[in-house]
């Protein structure tokens, strides 16, 4: 839709407009479920609802999470992972802080009768406190700017620290991570050394990116620190949609060093053996 191509341009010129358009949308959304081929009904964006929406991710996903005890779901978003792990029978943690995902969350936890899900409407920082939170929908980030979002009259959010929601909390169980915060990854894993430095180490399923518009000024700076936190644990790392391919600290390098991801890719899985 027009609106939909244009939302930068009518979000700095017409803000009011943007905001009744995206209202008008999700109460469209709001009322229609969507069936997946995943054996579960969602409402909220149509796409995610689609057969080849995330593949590679999702067939990853699902295939972890038959070896693992619990999921963490960071950034659920409307849920479809939170879902997909429930509807398995798995014991989930979805921390989502938009109030507009959160809301269709609630809802489709609720169609589909998933009681096995803790929900914590919270964003997830290095410390606790109240963060500003920027952006609408799926791309709202706590980082200023983050999708062109934006930098006025940003919403706000109670933070809390990973540690704080689920460290100690699933002792010699085998935790399954899936991470979506926007560029907040660092931020999340520094509050996270208690997990991260668990006996029974977690695998990770982490989205990041190095270069992209949604970057403000196109560039991460703390790509090479992520990896680290997991380099320095003794975690290996390859990209989602090639299996057999391993990422090393050389490839981050020339990454880094090339400005491009080759080839390019934002879906990393880190796990210990």
């Amino acid at each position: 839709m027009f609106l939909s191509r244009y939302r930068q341009t009518v979000d700095t010129y017409a803000p009011l407009l943007g905001r009744s358009y995206r209202l008008l949308r999700d109460a469209i959304y709001f009322r229609h479920f969507v069936q997946t081929k995943y054996g579960f009904r969602i409402a909220g964006d149509s796409r995610i609802a689609q057969d080849n929406w995330e593949v590679d991710q999702i067939d990853a996903f699902l295939e972890l999470i038959k070896t693992h005890d619990v999921v963490l779901d960071l950034g659920a978003n409307i849920g479809i992972y939170s879902c997909l792990a429930a509807s398995r029978g798995k014991h989930v943690i979805a921390v989502e802080p938009s109030p507009r995902n959160l809301k269709f969350l609630y809802r489709n936890l609720l169609e589909n009768r998933f009681n096995n899900v803790e929900v914590f409407p919270l964003a997830l920082a290095q410390q606790c406190g109240i963060q500003k939170i920027y952006g609408f929908g799926d791309t709202a980030s706590l980082i200023p700017g983050w999708a062109h979002a934006r930098k006025a009259q940003p919403g706000l959010a109670p933070a809390i620290t990973l540690d704080a929601i689920a460290a100690g909390r699933f002792q010699n169980k085998k935790l399954l991570v899936k991470m979506d915060v926007e560029g907040y990854e660092l931020e999340v894993l520094r509050g996270a050394t208690e997990i991260l430095d668990s006996r029974v180490k977690p695998t990770w399923m982490i989205e990041i990116g190095l270069c992209n518009d949604y970057i403000p000024g196109g560039i991460n700076h703390n790509f090479t620190a992520t990896f680290d936190m997991f380099w320095k644990r003794g975690y290996q790392c390859r990209m989602i949609h090639f299996p057999l391919t391993l990422v090393t600290q050389d490839d981050i390098g020339r990454w880094v060093n090339n400005g491009i991801i080759s080839p390019q890719n934002a879906s990393f899985l880190f796990w210990v053996d």
